[in-house]
């Protein structure tokens, strides 16, 4: 049994990142027979006092054992990779891009490795944010212990969700950035609230989506877009990228933007070329770059939101204004 494994974890090495996302967790880990080098844990994270992510990734360990944080929930998402075992005494085996396991405050988990590199998504939530949420909700308690059943066919949205956090806490550290980590840690929170309470049918299935979570899903489908605009982008990309269907991302974009999801994507397209042109790039250049074609109608397009031609504003560069 994994719980009765000697691991030698002074061989296992843990980046910086890895001890401040993975400390809570007391984590001992053993490592694969014949392995040369000692093993590796390593993690992209997120951490806050309502929702915490990691996406953890190791490398030659044969066990992994570990307690739950006290006051958190803790997700399990397979990424790759071949490992299971136990979370106080209840098996679970790992699917790639399923919900492997929900453990409860303090729970014990028990894992066995059985390839060489594995990657998993963690999510902590806080109980307290929990339980504030589902009395937001109307209720006075919160079924934690129908996550398992709750979240399941929930994996897109939350690891959506996960990557979008990580990508704003590497980002430049702007003013809107905050204010997206404050919303999409809200949406979390109150998705996983309404899902567990849905579950319990203590709220219809089909509630509409929460101020907090229509705010979420616009900033997963601007992460998608910002990440992604040299690439073919349609209406069904970003509805995947977010795991919310066409309508509720229409109004999402309606409500808090009065526009649509494709005229978000132009926007940014064209503030894209801006950037490229004010660089010194050539116009046509500047167009395919930012994911648009060099034609009479992006030229329009860019007059009516700049108030000057794509031309325009690469003359300015070469006047030597902004060298």
């Amino acid at each position: 049994m994994a719980g009765r494994a000697n691991p030698r974890a002074e061989t296992v090495q843990l980046d910086s990142e890895s001890v401040e996302a993975l400390g809570a967790f007391q984590v001992k880990a053993g490592l694969r027979d014949g392995l040369r080098g000692g093993g590796s844990i390593s993690t992209e994270a997120f951490s806050a006092e309502r929702v915490s992510v990691a996406r953890v990734a190791t490398r030659g360990l044969s066990t992994w054992r570990s307690r739950n944080p006290e006051n958190f929930i803790t997700v399990s998402i397979g990424v790759s990779g071949h490992y299971g075992g136990t979370v106080q005494g209840r098996p679970y085996a790992a699917r790639d891009g399923q919900l492997n396991f929900v453990s409860m405050p303090n729970d014990i988990q028990d894992n066995l490795i059985g390839s060489e590199e594995t990657v998993g998504w963690l999510l902590n939530f806080s109980c307290d944010e929990l339980l504030r949420e589902c009395k937001s909700l109307g209720q006075d308690d919160c079924p934690v212990r129908l996550l398992d059943e709750a979240l399941d066919g929930s994996e897109s949205f939350l690891e959506s969700a996960s990557q979008h956090l990580l990508w704003l806490k590497y980002a430049q550290p702007e003013a809107w950035h905050q204010s997206s980590i404050a919303s999409t840690q809200a949406a979390m929170v109150s998705f996983v609230a309404a899902r567990m309470l849905s579950c319990s049918d203590r709220l219809p299935v089909a509630a509409l989506p929460t101020p907090h979570q229509l705010a979420s899903y616009v900033d997963l489908a601007i992460s998608y877009m910002e990440q992604s605009l040299t690439r073919p982008i349609g209406l069904g990309d970003l509805c995947e990228a977010c795991h919310v269907s066409a309508r509720t991302l229409q109004i999402a974009f309606r409500q808090l933007r009065d526009e649509t999801p494709m005229q978000a994507l132009r926007g940014l397209r064209l503030k894209q070329m801006r950037s490229f042109l004010l660089q010194g790039e050539d116009v046509s250049v500047a167009c395919l770059r930012s994911g648009l074609s060099p034609t009479g109608r992006t030229s329009a397009l860019y007059l009516n939101l700049y108030g000057e031609k794509p031309s325009r504003t690469s003359a300015v560069f070469d006047k030597g204004l902004f060298r």
